[in-house]
């Protein structure tokens, strides 16, 4: 005891000094007392700091990992502790989650058997924190409160509040007389939280039937056993037992909820601060023979438990794939704390991707895969069966099934030794030979192997199996196991069109939507190529359930339509009345209306392209089409929805902008009808828009300069203007325009009216034009540029320059 009080002396400036020392005695004490009853295998601490309690509670026990939740607001004094901690026990598990305590631990999903709370000590703080943590506390726990005394009367009526909740056991207070720290008096409480006995496993949770029947055959279910299941061995669980799970013939099939949840707190805390990118990737791979017998292009693919690196990845580096969807129920959270998790970002490699953070359990058998990979998962999982008959009906017929697994055909359900089997806490599901022999005859063998260097390694059975789906159906009939993810009892699912720009943008709306109680859950469709800082950003809600990668945004309606009806409209905003409506959402850009003028007959097989296209965007409400010509009649097909035909009195650039009566939305897209734009760029720009309604959005490719001479120029540093080949902003400015007599007269004969409009809007804002980037998505079509001013006017150029320098004096402003 005197090696670890020396040690707890090292911090400088460190309050247990003196008597000090007495809570150090009192609190090892404490632990050594309860280690003699109960394994500590998990420490959570509220308040980190200096870490001065945290290296007493790691230096008191062998093994267990430790959590800590912190505001993390003093980073130049927290850093270099916990860098030292994770120094000094480099072979623990050391986790941080920081933010507010309050908010981010009911978020936790593990259980603490040694608790100590040392947070915020003022208002409602110490009571929430004491009340959160008896969520997460192990059946068998120890409660050490810091700051237990009068001086704290916050942290008295925590106390309180667990006593008149009958939360805890016998809570002792410890005050030692005349121990004033900082003109308070010190103090500490040592107890317990009373945590319901059944979250220990002591029996099944839920009930099922003697048998249960899996591809055509038919298994004892745990504690029934025999030829006809008529064999009750009812043994129980504890912390070291999965007795009352276990089958002599089959294994561990299923487990609680309860006791996966513990399960997937040790994998957590196992990835969190790992620096590998990788899984034991080459060792299954090698185990695959390379994966040599699989075709070149394994088609849409789906990875289940694609934990935070994937197998896919190893897999692809030499196939090719049409799209993946990676399942995998701490994937967000993966995503935010795990250096090198693979899709970081929220996208695979260039290839569509779709995250889905819920157990594979929970997977719909709507769609088909031409490729399923699953690779050493079963042992992760709640309910093996479950999974294993999803996997084999999301398998196209002739697809593959990429499988591994270990098998425990010597295994009885207990942990050897007890009290240090970390196998035993990571993978409660244990299935035996029989089994993967029954799933293997659904497939036509492409390859197997039972014995490789990887298997050996680890001195276990096992298989890596490579088959093609046969054309053949099979019953199966297993009880539903209670669900394990974390729902709402919410009807509503909204969808959110996030970007690198708008991630901090929708946080509030985000907030809202996750807060309110009919929402059930939140898919994200990501609008551009996601950064850490933008994934970090938007990744903070719990009801966020899946991600839709950039590459998907041509499709997202399809995409989205296999978990969810989607959103016929999209709003920019959303208000808690509107949540209480429509089972399906979308936020992100409101509707558009879409301003077209032309002129010339000879760019009829334009329209032809254009207006079907436009008429199948969901977010175009109208499209306008001004045709300026009185001599020739326009003659393309103009009976599409959505469609107005204007035909103009006369022949003026001003009529694109002469409209307003004609519009429903805010938002205005005027484009020119020798391009048309993709669905993707359009949505990105009305993102844009929708985070700033004021301003003018243009697209890149259309950037104009503006030098020192008030001189047009086509390439420079900084853009001044956008041409009016696609210009987007609010219906505000048309009436603007049209209401400046002088303005519309002085563009009556002349091709300026889209400097013009630059030049009212930058008078209006002082801000110049926001531009959208193209990308393979998000791409805008050449067509014929035939009649075009700019193609038969040679001085065009020159012109120009005269709008801009008749518009800057006009309005007073600089453009360059």
């Amino acid at each position: 005891m005197k090696i670890l009080i020396d040690i707890i002396y090292i911090f400088t400036g460190n309050i247990y000094n003196g008597k000090g020392k007495i809570q150090v005695e009192s609190y090892i004490s404490a632990i050594k007392e309860f280690s003699k009853k109960y394994p500590i295998r998990t420490i959570c601490e509220i308040g980190f700091a200096g870490g001065h309690s945290a290296t007493l509670f790691l230096h008191s026990t062998d093994s267990a990992s430790y959590t800590a939740f912190d505001m993390w607001d003093r980073a130049e004094y927290e850093d270099s502790a916990i860098a030292w901690i994770r120094k000094r026990f480099s072979d623990r598990q050391i986790s941080l989650v920081k933010g507010d305590s309050t908010k981010t631990v009911p978020q936790f999903a593990g259980k603490c058997d040694l608790i100590h709370v040392d947070g915020a000590h003022h208002a409602h703080f110490p009571k929430t924190d004491m009340k959160n943590m008896a969520r997460v506390a192990s059946v068998n726990n120890l409660l050490l409160l810091d700051d237990c005394s009068k001086s704290w009367p916050a942290v008295l009526k925590g106390v309180d509040y667990l006593k008149n909740n009958d939360l805890v056991h016998d809570i002792e207070m410890h005050v030692p007389e005349g121990w004033i720290y900082r003109g308070a008096q010190k103090g500490w409480c040592i107890g317990s939280y009373k945590v319901k006995a059944q979250t220990i496993n002591t029996s099944p949770v839920y009930d099922l039937p003697k048998s249960i029947s899996f591809l055509d055959k038919t298994f004892c279910r745990p504690p029934w056993h025999g030829d006809t299941c008529a064999v009750n061995d009812n043994k129980q669980c504890s912390q070291w037992s999965d007795e009352c799970f276990y089958s002599k013939v089959t294994g561990t099939l299923s487990v609680s909820c309860e006791r996966w949840h513990g399960a997937q707190s040790v994998e957590q805390v196992t990835w969190d601060q790992r620096e590998t990118a990788t899984d034991r990737n080459e060792a299954h791979a090698k185990s695959f023979n390379f994966y040599q017998s699989l075709p070149d292009n394994l088609g849409d693919i789906i990875e289940i438990g694609a934990g935070p690196f994937t197998q896919s990845q190893t897999i692809l580096k030499d196939k090719n794939a049409t799209s993946i969807t990676l399942v995998e129920p701490m994937a967000f959270h993966y995503m935010t704390h795990v250096k090198r998790c693979f899709y970081k970002n929220g996208s695979f490699m260039n290839l569509p991707t779709t995250l889905l953070s819920m157990p594979a359990e929970e997977l719909n058998n709507t769609r088909k895969f031409d490729s399923l990979v699953m690779i050493n998962v079963i042992e992760h999982v709640y309910d093996a069966l479950s999974i294993l008959n999803s996997a084999i009906n999301l398998i196209k017929e002739n697809g593959l099934f990429i499988w591994h697994e270990r098998l425990w055909d010597n295994y009885r359900g207990v942990a050897t030794p007890p009290g240090n089997d970390r196998e035993f806490q990571l993978h409660p599901i244990r299935i035996k030979t029989v089994i993967a022999k029954h799933i293997m005859s659904m497939f036509e063998e492409v390859y197997a192997s039972w014995d490789t260097e990887e298997l050996r390694r680890l001195k276990n059975q096992g298989v890596y199996f490579i088959g093609r789906r046969r054309n053949m159906v099979a019953k199966t009939v297993i009880p539903q196991h209670p669900a394990c993810f974390e729902r709402s009892k919410g009807k509503q699912t909204v969808i959110f069109f996030v970007s690198n720009m708008n991630s901090t943008f929708l946080q509030s709306q985000l907030m809202m939507v996750n807060d309110f109680d009919n929402t059930k859950s939140i898919i994200l469709i990501q609008t551009d190529n996601f950064t850490a800082k933008a994934t970090a950003a938007v990744l903070k809600f719990s009801k966020i359930r899946i991600m839709i990668s950039h590459q998907h945004l041509q499709n997202w309606r399809k995409e989205v339509s296999y978990y969810v009806e989607p959103c016929m409209f999209i709003y920019p905003h959303l208000t808690s009345a509107m949540l209480v409506g429509a089972d399906t959402l979308c936020v992100g850009n409101s509707g558009v209306t879409v301003v077209l003028m032309g002129y010339s007959t000879k760019r009829f097989p334009n329209y032809n392209e254009i207006l079907p296209a436009y008429t199948k965007y969901q977010m175009i409400d109208q499209i306008l089409l001004l045709w300026n010509n009185k001599n020739a009649s326009f003659t393309s097909n103009i009976d599409l929805p959505k469609l107005t035909f204007i035909q103009s009195e006369v022949n003026s650039m001003n009529n694109r902008f002469n409209v307003s009566q004609y519009i429903r939305t805010d938002a205005v897209l005027v484009i020119d009808d020798d391009v048309l734009i993709s669905e993707a760029l359009l949505s990105l720009m009305l993102l844009r828009w929708s985070e700033n309604p004021s301003r003018l959005v243009g697209i890149s490719r259309d950037m104009r300069y503006v030098n020192s001479m008030n001189e047009y120029i086509v390439r420079g540093k900084n853009p001044s203007l956008t041409i009016g080949k696609t210009m987007l902003f609010h219906r505000k400015y048309l009436v603007k325009y049209m209401q400046d007599t002088k303005l519309v007269d002085w563009n009556s004969k002349r091709y300026c009216e889209d400097i013009s409009m630059n030049a009212l809007i930058f008078k209006e804002t002082n801000l110049r034009p926001l531009f959208v980037p193209m990308s393979a998505q998000g791409s805008r079509k050449d067509l014929s540029e035939v009649d075009g001013a700019s193609v038969v006017d040679t001085k065009w150029a020159l012109r120009r320059t005269e709008c801009v320098q008749w518009a800057a004096q006009y309005f007073q402003i600089k453009l360059y």
